[in-house]
């Protein structure tokens, strides 16, 4: 062997050093002042000047270094998110738009959830001095949540309640639309007495709300509820696999018509339904909640209300942003629109294709 083919390193082996700005100024021919407006505020240098500088970033791979850039502008660029779980298709799908929305905007998502630490507070779980703002997402109205949020000194934006005399942005669903129509849905074929509502627990904000609208509609018929009729739970498949076995036991499952307060809910109501030989719609109507991708998957066709999560998590987004590109401006309160998507799962007799 040759004495460069025994050498223990060569200058190949030599771990790379992360591409610094300079470098990309320096292979883009522009000065790093050019370089710096271009990554971030493009609209201030032309479009030839732009190209040429990201395509030197996309060739020498160069990433931002964004502590170093925190320290220089005081902006970290870096959005936190506080959910209350992140376990399921709602929230994945929830974070998967925010983040899109996030990068498309510049900005970065911290995310962390409650799930695990339930005494603790939706701002707990972060290190505020690393992100800009705060999006947190309540499920229920609780004065120390509240409190919390109204304590913080940086701008923040509420998903899932409009707190009153709150200077916050808020982005909500319509539970009641979307329920009061599901229901009237069921109606068309099912009497009140034999419509059921199965939800979470008392005190979840979108299920109170779901089956408040359940119970008006019903006594707009004529009939007022009565405690068997609506049933709380958890969010779950198990808690609605349990609820359906138990009315099956009752004998009372079957030629009735459930709205479930998720599609989880509604998936373990058909489930059990099957294990104990009933079909779906033509012994139980079901419609679930979210409109979440599992209902076009299930065999029949989940009919569900379409909760807007790509817009929820956009309009989050862009309300926090709003907060921190212009200071001063009045809060926004936003209700988005949810709407009835009937499937085969609630349908009266099966359509021809």
């Amino acid at each position: 062997m040759t004495r460069a083919e025994t050498s223990p390193s060569s200058s190949n082996d030599k771990p790379k050093r992360p591409v610094s700005i300079r470098g990309v100024a320096e292979h883009a021919g522009v000065s790093i002042a050019t370089v710096s407006r271009v990554l971030n505020s493009p609209e201030l240098v032309s479009p030839s000047t732009a190209e040429r500088v990201q395509r030197a970033v996309r060739e020498l791979g160069y990433r931002p270094n964004l502590f170093a850039k925190s320290l220089l502008t005081r902006r970290s660029r870096v959005i936190g998110v506080s959910l209350p779980d992140i376990h399921g298709e709602f929230y994945a799908e929830l974070m998967h738009n925010a983040d899109r929305r996030a990068c498309e905007r510049g900005y970065h998502l911290l995310v962390s959830s409650n799930a695990h630490h339930p005494d603790d507070g939706p701002q707990n779980g972060f290190a505020l001095d690393l992100v800009d703002g705060l999006i947190v997402m309540l499920t229920e109205r609780v004065r120390v949540d509240l409190d919390a949020i109204a304590s913080l000194d940086i701008p923040v934006a509420v998903i899932g309640v409009d707190p009153p005399g709150m200077p916050v942005e808020t982005i909500i669903c319509d539970n009641t639309i979307g329920a009061a129509r599901a229901t009237e849905h069921l109606l068309d074929a099912t009497t009140p007495e034999r419509c059921f509502f199965v939800g979470a627990h008392v005190g979840n904000l979108d299920s109170d709300q779901r089956a408040a609208a359940f119970a008006s509609v019903l006594g707009r018929h004529g009939h007022e509820p009565n405690p068997h009729q609506i049933a709380h739970g958890e969010f779950s498949f198990e808690w609605g696999g349990e609820w359906a076995m138990d009315r099956c036991d009752e004998g009372t499952l079957a030629g009735s018509a459930v709205l479930a307060a998720n599609d989880e809910i509604a998936l373990g109501i058909v489930n059990a339904a099957r294990q104990r030989g009933l079909e779906v719609p033509r012994d139980l109507r079901i419609v679930g909640f979210d409109d979440s991708r599992i209902c076009s998957l299930l065999r029949p066709k989940l009919s569900s209300v379409r909760v807007p999560v790509d817009e929820m998590a956009r309009e989050a987004v862009d309300a926090l942003i709003r907060c921190l590109e212009e200071p001063g401006s009045t809060p926004r309160h936003i209700r988005l629109a949810t709407t009835l998507v009937v499937r085969d799962s609630s349908r009266t007799a099966p359509e021809n294709p």
